[in-house]
């Protein structure tokens, strides 16, 4: 792995030889010259939009630029989605730079970025919390952008986990009528078909709508697996005056299939070592019946308002509900090598979760001491219930070879048991900022938020029943950043973040919740802003220090179906990030991100001091992706490649006595995709995406002997045809 620092030094320098070499040839001195009837001058204000490096929200409800934030932010935008087929929320993620998808079954993931988790998603800039227990990847079909900010983001989205945001920015109505069509065809019986169509619905272009639907049906690598989604998203825009506009719209989407539920490991009862299996990446554990049923719907509403004077208010509300009906038989116990068995154990969920929110904003320019200033100010409010009833199957425990597995068991009986738990959270809070001009190349951002927390976790049984009430008032979160603007093209910055995070869904052995997570971060870096915007770089230094972090306790969970938690302690996070997005030349562009990072636990457990934190803290993650357009006679086509670089991890997961600690590792591993494209005319084009190229055997995810270690992806194909209008 010595060769990633190198590699991403080289991407750099060709970006700066880029700038100095092409020069003369920014789209500024080639522009046209100007009539010989000039007109008015006319004074636009906004940020500058660039399809590569389109203006981001991630960071303040404001779109500003990369250089405009202290903090790093990576975009997957339109043109990579597309390019590189990215049809799923996780597809996109697993893309952006210091990201980390953990996989918890062939459908559900957990983000992480520096090593701590990301649950606060926001839907076009308002707070959304994300629940993976019972949310399926949302389709990108839906989605023009992805937005992910690194580190704390407690200022704008209250509570959260440590390790950032997630901004998913909806595809908007355009003016202009336009039609696009995608047909694909995959690896593994995998089909696929979108739409996408919208314009102007009156004459003079104030009532503009857009359409989106995408359903695909596909089979998996794992042996019997298959999922079948269905997505349509709709959304209406409206000018009621020139300053003023309306927008609605809503989003459903359906997926249903049979998942594996994930696979055990090797472990030795004499030595206590612990290895990862070594069956064939097809094996399924589970039965025939296997089943999960995701549903989501979602609506929103804004409404915007632009006065004379800079200032604007935008008001929002949505509205999300998730449910999963599932009924699994997964394998949950260690392989003594030798012997080669596992046991299968049945379960089956009825879940849902609804959330509501509103959220409301002004900002603008301000005077101050002869210079302009900006200030933005807000309130947000959300509601979110959980219900998780529990249910029981009829005696069912089936061991398998792990060589040779069954599937064709009889159905269990799946029964409510009449208890379950029912969380309802509510959380309210101001917050602004302040965007300082101190001196002309010198930004001073000053910002807070005042929160108030409430949660109501009801447990009951058939018989009885019992409510634990939480709240928090008042809590202050702060920001502070400096931007230093040295020279036209290169900024310097500094950022503090903090953020807090109510545990609401994790009980502890006692029966009471899980204390809230604490985190704070110091960001220090340099960016880069090339070809107007059209290339950035960036190099970030961070430390991240978080407390309270739940995780399962296995030495006091009992039923495997019902975990229940403990607060891990402090931990810390430290490295740095490179990062290279957009355009070199007008056919070259380039996406390339290296991090660095040591991410420890603090906490004495069990003599386990400043081990590592655990399998989702890699110390080196390299990513790139690069796409080229053949010049001259061969325009038409298009290339690209790309691959990813982990290095080696390891978990250790405490189990009852006379256990104790076991580890898993996995080694390091690289994969590389390729792409190649052809445009037939402008309304045709058709791509060929390769990932996994040379089929590197590997495993996505490591957990620990009894459940949770998944393979990567082989070797895949997808063929799609694009038509457009």
């Amino acid at each position: 792995m010595r060769w990633i620092p190198a590699a991403v030094g080289l991407v750099f320098s060709a970006s700066a030889f880029g700038q100095e070499a092409t020069t003369g040839t920014t789209p500024a001195a080639t522009a046209a010259k100007p009539t010989e009837h000039a007109l008015p001058a006319v004074t636009v204000n906004g940020v500058r939009e660039n399809p590569v490096n389109p203006p981001t929200t991630a960071g303040s409800k404001v779109p500003l630029t990369a250089r405009e934030v202290p903090q790093s932010v990576t975009v997957i935008n339109s043109e990579r989605i597309r390019e590189q087929n990215l049809v799923t929320l996780e597809d996109a993620l697993a893309q952006a730079t210091g990201v980390v998808v953990e996989k918890r079954d062939q459908e559900r993931s957990i983000f992480y970025s520096r090593g701590l988790e990301i649950d606060t998603f926001l839907l076009d800039g308002v707070p959304t919390k994300y629940d993976w227990r019972n949310t399926v990847q949302p389709d990108m079909s839906m989605i023009d952008r992805v937005e992910v900010l690194k580190g704390p983001s407690g200022l704008l989205s209250g509570a959260g986990k440590t390790g950032g945001a997630i901004n998913l920015v909806r595809k908007k109505p355009t003016r202009e009528a336009q039609v696009q069509g995608a047909l694909s065809v995959g690896s593994w019986n995998n089909y696929r078909a979108e739409i996408d169509a919208g314009g102007a619905l009156n004459a003079d272009g104030t009532l503009r709508a857009r359409l989106t639907g995408a359903f695909q049906d596909k089979d998996s690598f794992i042996d019997k697996a298959n999922m079948r989604t269905g997505a349509l998203y709709g959304v209406v825009e409206y000018d009621i005056t020139p300053s003023t506009m309306v927008t609605v719209g809503a989003s459903y989407q359906d997926s249903e299939g049979r998942q594996p539920w994930t696979l055990p490991a090797f472990y030795n009862p004499v030595t206590r070592q612990a290895s990862l299996l070594d069956v064939s990446r097809s094996t399924y554990l589970g039965a025939d019946w296997n089943r999960d049923h995701f549903y989501t719907t979602s609506a929103f509403a804004e409404l915007e308002h632009k006065f004379d004077s800079g200032w604007q208010v935008k008001g929002a509300l949505r509205y999300l509900n998730n449910r999963l009906h599932r009924e699994q038989a997964y394998a949950y116990a260690p392989v003594v090598p030798g012997v080669n068995t596992t046991t299968l154990f049945a379960a089956g969920t009825h879940t849902t979760q609804e959330q509501s929110s509103f959220d409301v904003y002004a900002n603008g320019p301000f005077s101050l001491f002869g210079r302009r200033h900006k200030a933005l100010v807000g309130f947000n409010y959300s509601d979110s219930s959980r219900s998780d009833p529990r249910y029981t199957a009829s005696a069912f425990s089936q061991v398998v070879n792990i060589y040779d597995p069954r599937s064709d068991f009889i159905k269990p009986v799946f029964s409510f048991t009449g208890a379950g738990t029912k969380t309802t959270t509510k959380q309210y809070g101001v917050y602004g900022d302040a965007r300082f001009s101190i001196v002309d190349p010198v930004t001073l951002i000053l910002g807070g938020r005042l929160s108030w927390w409430d949660i109501s976790a009801r447990q009951y049984t058939a018989t009885a029943s019992t409510t634990r009430n939480s709240s928090i008032d008042a809590k202050f979160t702060p920001f502070a950043g400096l931007i230093y603007d040295f020279t036209e093209h290169w900024s310097a910055y500094a950022s503090y973040s903090e953020i807090f995070q109510p545990q609401d869904e994790y009980l502890t052995a006692s029966g009471n919740l899980v204390d809230p997570i604490k985190g704070k971060q110091y960001e220090v870096g340099v960016k880069g802003e090339f070809f107007e915007g059209a290339l950035n770089t960036s190099l970030a230094l961070f430390q991240v220090r978080e407390t309270g972090r739940a995780t399962v306790d296995y030495i006091n969970t009992t039923n495997p179906s019902n975990p229940v938690y403990a607060s891990q302690g402090e931990t810390k996070s430290q490295g740095f990030e490179l990062e290279a997005s957009g355009r070199i030349t007008p056919s070259w562009t380039v996406y390339a991100g290296y991090t660095f990072n040591v991410t420890t636990d603090l906490q004495d457990r069990t003599g386990q001091v400043n081990t590592a934190f655990s399998a989702i803290a890699p110390k080196h993650l390299f990513k790139l992706w690069t796409t080229y357009r053949l010049p001259g006679d061969f325009k038409r086509w298009r290339i690209g490649g790309g691959m990813t670089a982990v290095s080696h991890v390891q978990n250790t997961a405490l189990f009852p006595a006379p256990i104790g600690a076991v580890t898993l590792r996995r080694g390091g591993y690289a994969t590389f995709d390729a792409a190649i494209g052809y445009d037939f005319n402008k309304h045709v084009s058709a791509d060929l995406n390769l990932t996994n190229l040379f089929d590197r055997s590997y495993y996505a995810r490591i957990n620990n002997p009894r459940e949770g270690n998944i393979y990567g992806q082989p070797r895949a194909a997808m063929f799609t045809v694009r038509m457009k209008m």
